[in-house]
């Protein structure tokens, strides 16, 4: 079985984030996919390159670049969602004239068609 993750809480309340990861390697490791894993609303905070966790913690888009590395699937962020929120990259960062981009690495500005099309070809969208 195929699963598109939609993340749509914030990474800075709650257990939604980590809830989500774990399901993520269990899915894998029962030998079902992961399409894609999509970051909409206040989730796309988490793809914030400029986060600043306390001393000793990891930020949360690291444990999300960890995880994206490791597993090789992308990382997908609402632009919409994300630019409202400050988080650009060099693209949107030129067009607004922010002069820097914000967005993680390991993270992706990405469209709600492309979401569309990859809900619509997996067998089951799980949102956290």
């Amino acid at each position: 079985m195929n699963y598109t993750i939609l993340i749509s809480s914030s990474p800075f309340q709650g257990s939604q984030h980590q809830l989500a990861m774990r399901f993520i390697r269990a899915t894998l490791e029962s030998d079902h996919s992961i399409k894609r894993i999509f970051f909409y609303g206040d989730a796309v905070l988490a793809a914030n390159r400029f986060q600043t966790p306390p001393q000793g913690q990891k930020s949360i888009a690291q444990s999300w670049a960890e995880l994206a590395e490791e597993i090789s699937i992308p990382l997908h962020a609402c632009i919409a969602n994300s630019v409202r929120r400050g988080i650009v990259d060099e693209r949107e960062a030129e067009r607004y004239n922010l002069g820097v981009s914000s967005i993680h690495p390991s993270f992706t500005l990405t469209g709600l068609g492309e979401m569309t099309e990859v809900v619509h070809d997996s067998e089951k969208m799980v949102q956290f």
